[in-house]
């Protein structure tokens, strides 16, 4: 058993005890339950569950298609996120099996499996994907890559709603050009929610709504990235308000040069310049983010979510979209926690109860 001790949770200062990466106890700092069992005293900061990053392509020049998971993995949770989902590109097939297929020593941040974001994508809203690399949904092509938990299609391409129908995996439906009935019908062949939401899709318009009110509609979620960039602030406060606070999923969708200076890289294959931490290829195409969860949890607060509600979308909404036992702190679930001080400044990120 390990205690974390003198922490704020909820407004009241407790001792967490812990084993075997689960909560087992949650105690009044005053009732001293815990006196001789080892652990470290936090000072009275706050607590909340660990961020779930289910959308995050790499980050300090390493590429998640590179296959370096423990490296990436150590960088996430010492920067505040306690569960990844390496996400791939639309690269080849070869290029997928060795990322999907990378090792990892389960060390840093947890990595359940994998987002396969592409190649099932439609060539008019690639974004940033390799449009050389395109594929028609096939379970047998999906089938063949390893440990794949979410994947992102375009529901108005050829085959995708059978692919739907019958994939193992969470659908989120990105990179599409489809209508609000198309998404619908997806919605109801078993999608669950929408990619980096305004992004790669059409716009909301009064008399050709698109995926975005048709997600609401459906009671599906909505990943979105706050770092100011992809989304404008009051267009981050609109999105919150329709489709609520257990519906939003902030991600990353970080790059390989996240915590890197302004230059030039590559991501799938596609040069990317990054100015003033806005990552774009050379149409001025926006890129991914340069951020990570942490900070976009961080921004999207400095922009007027609430503090717990921002937290929330970033570790109970993804958790329950994905079947986790995490992002509450309650007797029984993961011992993956952050904790920061009043200004909402890390401390420590915290997974599998690993003081």
């Amino acid at each position: 058993m390990k205690i974390i001790r003198n922490v704020k949770l909820s407004g009241e200062l407790c001792d967490i005890a812990l084993e075997n990466g689960k909560i087992i106890d949650i105690a009044p700092v005053s009732a001293k339950k815990y006196p001789d069992v080892p652990g470290v005293d936090f000072g009275g900061n706050k607590i909340y569950p660990g961020l779930i990053d289910i959308h995050s392509h790499g980050a300090i020049g390493i590429d998640t298609m590179d296959a370096r998971l423990d490296e990436l993995a150590e960088f996430y949770l010492k920067s505040g996120t306690t569960t990844w989902y390496p996400t791939t590109l639309t690269m080849s097939t070869e290029d997928l099996l060795r990322a999907t297929g990378a090792s990892y020593e389960g060390k840093g941040a947890n990595i359940p499996g994998f987002h396969l974001e592409g190649p099932y994508i439609n060539i008019k809203r690639a974004g940033a994907q390799n449009p050389k690399y395109i594929l028609k949904p096939s379970l047998e092509h999906f089938m063949s890559l390893g440990n794949i938990k979410l994947v992102t299609i375009a529901p108005d391409v050829e085959g995708a709603m059978e692919f739907i129908e019958k994939c193992p995996a969470v659908v989120c439906i990105g990179h599409t050009d489809c209508s609000y009935d198309v998404a619908m019908e997806a919605f109801s062949a078993g999608a669950k929610c929408l990619t980096h939401t305004f992004n790669a899709m059409p716009s909301i318009h009064h008399r050709n709504p698109g995926p975005i009110p048709a997600g609401a509609d459906a009671d599906a979620y909505a990943q979105l990235i706050t770092d100011g960039v992809h989304v404008h602030p009051s267009v981050i406060r609109m999105l919150v308000k329709l489709y609520g606070t257990d519906r939003v999923v902030i991600i990353s969708d970080s790059l390989p040069a996240t915590h890197l200076s302004d230059g030039d890289y590559i991501s799938g294959g596609l040069a990317v310049t990054v100015k003033n931490g806005t990552a774009t290829l050379a149409d001025g195409t926006i890129a991914g983010s340069t951020t990570t969860l942490f900070e976009c949890v961080k921004r999207a607060i400095s922009f007027g979510i609430k503090e717990e509600d921002a937290v929330k979308m970033a570790s109970e909404n993804p958790a329950r979209l994905m079947g986790l036992n995490k992002g509450k702190i309650e007797v029984g679930y993961d011992a993956d926690f952050i904790i920061v001080d009043e200004k909402f400044n890390l401390v420590r990120a915290i997974a599998r109860g690993e003081i």
